[in-house]
């Protein structure tokens, strides 16, 4: 009987013990989700395009207490711009920029507060900080205006790594978890190719369990 009781007692602790350790780990199903909003070229970009919009789908899943890996898929369009360039013998030509931006992320969020996707009555905004690396392809589409642009090559799409980190906040509104986040992105380049070129994503989304 001791031994029947004993045996007992081990099976609830080592139970116990597994639940904490799940209940820590907090692994479970991935949240997926559609955003959009507005970009802002920053610094050199901004002299070569304009503010456009992106839209994107994004996917996390909760590994460790409050600690997510995220990834994202997301299509940027610039605004089209025309940038007058002075050229040494007196002449002038006009680059025409209509640019877009597509790019793919993979990082980590920390959540700094109660998780709407836990506690489906909570009603509470929950902050979150992220940062992570990614490829963004530029892809300028350059035409050239003027009586010099004879002989004249466009720039070819190319695709750099980069990264980015931001903050935001889910807001569960009526049942529905939105979210709005705010990104600095930093795209690495060459000194012979331009140097780096970074931007601003403000954007409002839908998560979906």
């Amino acid at each position: 009987m001791n031994r029947a009781r004993l045996l007992l007692l081990a099976v609830t602790l080592i139970a116990s013990f597994a639940t904490r350790v799940d209940a820590q780990m907090g692994i479970g199903r991935p949240t997926a989700g559609i955003f959009g909003g507005i970009t802002t070229p920053r610094g050199d970009f901004s002299d070569e395009v304009g503010n456009g919009w992106h839209a994107g789908v994004m996917a996390k899943l909760r590994v460790y207490g409050a600690l997510d890996v995220r990834v994202d898929g997301t299509y940027a369009k610039l605004g089209k711009k025309s940038v007058d360039v002075q050229l040494s013998n007196g002449d002038t030509i006009v680059f025409h920029t209509d640019a877009s931006v597509p790019f793919g992320t993979v990082g980590l969020s920390i959540n700094l507060g109660p998780d709407s996707a836990e506690y489906p009555g909570d009603n509470t905004v929950s902050p979150h900080i992220l940062g992570g690396v990614g490829m963004y392809q530029l892809d300028y589409k350059l035409t050239c205006e003027g009586a010099a642009c004879a002989g004249f090559e466009t720039v070819p799409k190319d695709t750099h790594i980069g990264f980015n980190f931001g903050g935001g906040a889910t807001i569960p509104i009526m049942g529905i978890r939105t979210f709005v986040e705010a990104r600095y992105h930093r795209i690495s380049r060459k000194a012979e190719d331009g140097d780096a070129r970074t931007m601003i994503t403000l954007s409002a989304g839908i998560k979906i369990r």
